[in-house]
């Protein structure tokens, strides 16, 4: 048996959903796409095609990406004459998600928050499919005798136990937070790690004879 290093986030719902989809049809899109104007990223459409209805894009409050129906389109205006379109895709905690650019299959996200001075615009380095991790890893906490590890001695050990080689884990330096996803088929269990500007900051340990619990 084998380690899958630095997963893809659709691998990893595949195997905790069991190939279990449930999502939201093409007419949706084309709908919206046709009658307002509101153009899906190929890589969001693909997410909610396959997982939309399902607890990935549910479990949380602070984490969703909206059904197309409810999906926005606004106009920023800065820097004088200057103005940066958006498209409201979803929310991450206080904060609205949205893209701009149209043209890229994975674009990436701005984070918006109204306050009583005004809209801000704060520009993210992630893009949706980082997004997406974040969401899977949230399906991992909820599951059922999931343990977190920010004690390096017991990170170790439980990394040993399920047969990581911690040297394979990688991220992407340039982004202040990462997940890494890995899965050991021996053992049945997921170990995602999580970086703070490329830093370890904790792993968590899900076993997969648990994850039916989180569809219901």
């Amino acid at each position: 048996m084998s380690v899958q290093y630095n997963m893809d986030p659709f691998d990893v719902l595949k195997i905790i959903y069991q190939g279990e989809t449930d999502g939201f049809v093409d007419e949706d899109f084309d709908k919206n796409e046709r009658e307002r104007g509101i153009t899906v990223p190929k890589l969001l459409k693909k997410f909610l095609k396959t997982y939309g209805y399902m607890s990935v894009n549910r479990l949380s409050d602070s984490v969703r990406i909206l059904h197309p129906n409810i999906m926005s389109e606004r106009i920023f205006s800065y820097g004088g004459d200057r103005e940066l379109p958006l498209t409201i895709i979803g929310r991450l905690g206080e904060f609205q998600v949205a893209f701009s650019d149209r043209e890229r299959d994975d674009p990436e996200i701005f984070l918006l928050k109204t306050d009583p001075s005004g809209a801000q615009i704060l520009p993210s380095d992630d893009t949706i499919s980082e997004l997406f991790k974040v969401m899977t890893c949230g399906v991992l906490l909820r599951t059922s005798g999931v343990v977190i590890a920010d004690d390096p001695q017991l990170a170790v050990k439980l990394l040993r136990e399920n047969n990581v080689d911690l040297d394979r884990i990688t991220c992407n330096p340039k982004l202040r937070r990462e997940y890494s996803i890995c899965f050991s088929e021996e053992m049945r269990t997921f170990v995602a790690a999580e970086f703070i500007e490329g830093e370890y900051a904790r792993f968590f340990f899900a076993r997969s004879e648990n994850f039916l619990i989180v569809n219901e």
